[in-house]
């Protein structure tokens, strides 16, 4: 979201911001005066725009953030690369399924070294790992806020062995599904 600063760190008569959390992905569109530049990143804006706005730098602020979170939030995708973006939707649909590098690859029409290359490079890791980490990140999401047995949230997410799911959710999180379930409760009603 972008917030019109602009008069905001002008001095006197400063307006009001909503409460803004360091890491969120506002944007502050302010002057061009060297000092606002401090101040925005301070109150806990991710980035800025100097007014007046021009659209290639609005362009690559909004790719940046886009970017950014993407790779903090793998349930948010997003990709300046088609392929990479295509394959992240198909992964996420077919959460369960187990597919190999190959098998993706020729399912959109590449190489498995392009592919695992164009996803390193676009979200961090490679195809398989960004959709383990899709479904630990998924599975735990479960685990928070519903009360259906790990087995069965194991299985949603496609581990077909309970153990394979504790021990990919313990290297993950560094607890397993029944002890982050308990902590999570416990943090909820504190």
């Amino acid at each position: 979201m972008i917030f019109d600063c602009r008069h905001r760190f002008s001095g006197a008569g400063a307006l009001a911001l909503p409460e803004l959390n360091t890491g969120s992905s506002h944007i502050a569109l302010i002057n061009p005066e060297p000092g606002s530049r401090h101040d925005v990143y301070r109150t806990g804006f991710a980035d800025f725009l100097s007014w007046p706005i021009l659209a290639p730098e609005l362009y690559a602020r909004l790719l940046a953030q886009s970017r950014a979170h993407s790779l903090k939030d793998p349930g948010h995708r997003y990709s300046r690369v088609a392929l990479v973006e295509r394959c992240c939707a198909f992964m996420a649909e077919q959460i369960a399924s187990s597919i190999s590098v190959r098998s993706l690859a020729q399912m959109f029409n590449t190489n498995h070294n392009t592919l695992n290359e164009l996803f390193k490079r676009e979200m961090g890791l490679p195809p398989l790992a960004w959709q383990r980490k899709l479904r630990l990140e998924r599975a735990a999401r479960q685990l928070r806020l519903t009360d259906a047995p790990i087995n069965v949230i194991a299985a949603d997410h496609g581990y077909d062995l309970p153990a394979n799911f504790t021990t990919a959710f313990r290297r993950h999180f560094g607890a397993t599904p029944h002890d982050y379930r308990k902590s999570e409760n416990i943090n909820t009603i504190n």
